[in-house]
């Protein structure tokens, strides 16, 4: 195995001192405002209600093991809610998880203060009357407050009966709310679309990925904001350094990031 010499330690030295000024440069350009909306920005804040103490969310919690790993490291976690075929809620993304599925309650039991923890639960299902009822004892049993269960969720009965039973409602972006294609007309009618949802739900939050992030930064910037950033699947500054943007908005009130180091 070669050496190194004196030479390849500064080249190494000089490459990782230039790396963190470049992932905070590259950071800021993608978190900085669009230039010049298309039209005027929505005022109203739109959103209110419960808002979750911490920002920091990790993503796809939905195992007994990951929950109690990363348990004292993160004050939020997404659950992913799935229908089982026998008909039960079971916390997994797809079917290809549903052999090692478990139970919310089973999930929720390995975690050392339940009640002090925020939920982002990303329903892969419709809910019933019956499946809120249940998940309110699932709530009452872990001495979880209603509020802190946020159920991201499209227009719809379902973000009709989450509101109903108490629970938070993160509503999700209409589809290619980032593609207006520099149109006005479009960019209108998206804008239109997303404030007569926030009109009618009241949510807490709007849910949705980083990239429509600077579209709602740019036509929505009082409104409260779910976002997550999930690319980067290994250790990355640029995660730590996204994370300190999105710091900077004080309407982002759920930033939520991958970890995949188990």
């Amino acid at each position: 195995m070669k050496k190194f010499t004196p030479f390849l330690w500064l080249a190494v030295l000089l490459a990782a001192s230039a790396y963190a000024p470049f992932m905070r440069g590259y950071t800021a350009r993608m978190t900085a405002p669009l230039p010049g909306p298309l039209t005027p920005p929505q005022q109203e804040a739109l959103t209110g209600g419960f808002q979750p103490p911490s920002a920091r969310f990790l993503h796809k919690v939905n195992t007994r093991y990951r929950a109690r790993k990363k348990d004292a490291l993160y004050p939020g976690f997404e659950i992913d809610i799935l229908r089982h075929p026998n008909g039960n809620l079971v916390v997994a993304h797809d079917e290809t998880e549903l052999p090692y599925a478990v139970a919310l309650p089973d999930l929720l039991a390995v975690i050392k203060h339940p009640e002090e923890k925020t939920y982002w639960l990303d329903l892969k299902t419709p809910l019933t009357d019956e499946d809120l009822r249940y998940l309110q004892q699932v709530a009452q049993h872990f001495h979880i407050s209603p509020e802190r269960f946020m159920f991201e969720a499209a227009p719809g009965q379902t973000a009709e009966r989450l509101k109903k039973y108490g629970f938070s409602l993160l509503l999700q972006i209409p589809d290619g709310f980032d593609e207006d294609g520099n149109d006005p007309l479009k960019r209108a009618q998206l804008n239109a679309q997303l404030t007569e949802s926030l009109q009618k739900y009241q949510p807490q939050a709007v849910a949705g990925s980083f990239g429509k992030y600077k579209y709602l930064q740019a036509y929505f910037p009082h409104t409260r904001k779910a976002i997550y950033y999930s690319s980067t699947k290994r250790p990355s500054l640029k995660k730590r350094y996204l994370a300190q943007e999105m710091q900077k908005d004080p309407t982002v009130v759920i930033f939520m990031l991958d970890e995949y180091n188990f």
